[in-house]
C-alpha cells in the first residue's frame, strides 16, 4: 500500500524572539551563520524588521526528497556523491565560475498561486518540474524543485541551460520569474520543453518591465511576444495573459520606490511630493537637470535605467 500524498510546510516567520529556533533560523539564513551570530541576536537586531524566516520539518522533507529522487530518470550522472538526504548535484567548478554562482545567493521564498496549488493537488500522480524554484514554503511530493543552489526544498542542483533529466519525463514544467535571471533563456526554454512529455503543460511567468535585481544576476527580461517566441517552436500556445502580479502598477511602484532610494533623504521627501503631471508636463530631456535626475545615484541609475550603451574592442 502506497503512502498517502503529503504536503509539508517548510518555513515559519517568527514574530517574537521566543519563537526563534536556533538551528532552523541559521539554516534558512546562511549569511547569519557565516557571520557567526546567534539566531536570537540577529533576529532581535535585524531579522524581525527584515522579515526573516526559519526552516521547519527539515527531516521530513529530506525523507520525502529521497523517495522522490529515486523515481527520476537522469541523462547524466551527478557531479558529487550524494548522501541520502541531499539534493542531486550536477554543477562543477567551471560552471560555477562561468555563470557567477555565488556561495551565499539571495534565496526567494514565494508561494505558488492558488490556481497552481489546485492543479498540483488534483494531480498527485502527475510529475511537476519547477525550474528555479528557490525556497518554496510548502514541499509537494509530486513537484521536483530544481535550482542553482541548495535550499531545504531543492531536489536537484543544476543549470536550467542543461537540465539533467531524460527526455519526456514531466507532465508539467513550470517556471516563475526565473528566465530573466538566466544567461541564455532560449536554451533554458528548449531544455524545459525537452523534458516535458508530449501533451504536457508548460506554465511560464516571465517578467518584462522591472528594475534590475539579482538572484543572483539579472540578464534578459522579455516582452509577452518575446516570452511566446521562446516556446512556440515546441508548444502550442494556449494563452498569453497579464496576471494580477504583472499589472503596470507593480512596475510603476517598484521604479518609484527604487528612484527615491537613490536620492538623499531630503531630496527623497521632495520627490515623494511630486505628482504624475509633474513628470508629464515636459519632455524627459527637459527634466535631466531636475534634482531627481541629476542627483540620482549611479547605483540606482543602473537599476532603473531606460537602457545601456556598450563599446567593445574585439579580442
Amino acid at each position: 500500500m502506497t503512502d498517502p500524498y503529503q504536503e509539508i510546510t517548510c518555513i515559519s516567520r517568527p514574530q517574537h524572539v521566543n519563537e526563534v529556533d536556533e538551528q532552523g533560523y541559521l539554516n534558512a539564513n546562511p549569511d547569519v551563520r557565516k557571520a557567526g551570530m546567534k539566531a536570537t541576536d540577529h533576529f532581535t537586531r535585524h531579522g524581525k524588521k527584515e522579515g526573516r524566516v526559519q526552516l521547519i520539518n527539515e527531516q521530513l522533507v529530506e525523507q520525502k526528497r529521497q523517495i522522490k529522487i529515486e523515481k527520476l530518470k537522469f541523462k547524466t550522472q551527478p557531479t558529487k556523491e550524494r548522501l541520502n538526504t541531499d539534493p542531486c548535484y550536477f554543477l562543477n567548478p567551471e560552471i560555477i565560475d562561468e555563470f557567477g554562482i555565488p556561495e551565499l545567493p539571495a534565496i526567494s521564498s514565494h508561494p505558488y498561486s492558488d490556481s497552481l496549488v489546485k492543479i498540483i493537488r488534483e494531480n498527485p500522480d502527475k510529475l511537476f518540474l519547477d525550474v528555479g524554484a528557490g525556497l518554496r514554503p510548502v514541499y509537494y511530493e509530486n513537484v521536483v524543485n530544481a535550482d542553482i543552489y541548495k535550499a531545504l526544498t531543492t531536489d536537484i542542483i543544476c543549470l536550467g541551460e542543461d537540465l539533467p533529466f531524460e527526455d519526456n519525463l514531466f507532465d508539467y514544467v513550470v517556471s516563475f520569474s526565473v528566465l530573466e535571471h538566466t544567461r541564455r533563456p532560449w536554451e533554458v526554454a528548449k531544455e524545459m520543453c525537452r523534458v516535458l512529455k508530449k501533451g504536457g503543460t508548460l506554465i511560464v511567468d516571465y517578467p518584462f518591465l522591472q528594475p534590475v535585481h539579482g538572484c543572483p544576476h539579472h540578464y534578459f527580461p522579455a516582452t509577452p511576444q518575446g516570452n511566446q517566441t521562446l516556446f512556440e517552436e515546441f508548444c502550442d500556445i494556449k494563452s498569453l495573459t497579464i496576471n494580477w502580479n504583472q499589472q503596470p502598477i507593480y512596475t510603476l511602484h517598484w521604479i518609484l520606490r527604487e528612484w527615491a532610494s537613490g536620492l538623499s533623504e531630503k531630496e527623497a521627501k521632495k520627490f515623494n511630493k511630486l505628482r504624475v503631471k509633474d513628470f508629464l508636463k515636459s519632455e524627459p530631456k527637459d527634466q535631466l537637470n531636475e534634482f531627481y535626475s541629476k542627483n540620482l545615484s549611479v547605483e540606482v541609475q543602473h537599476i532603473i535605467a531606460a537602457g545601456s550603451t556598450l563599446i567593445g574592442i574585439k579580442k
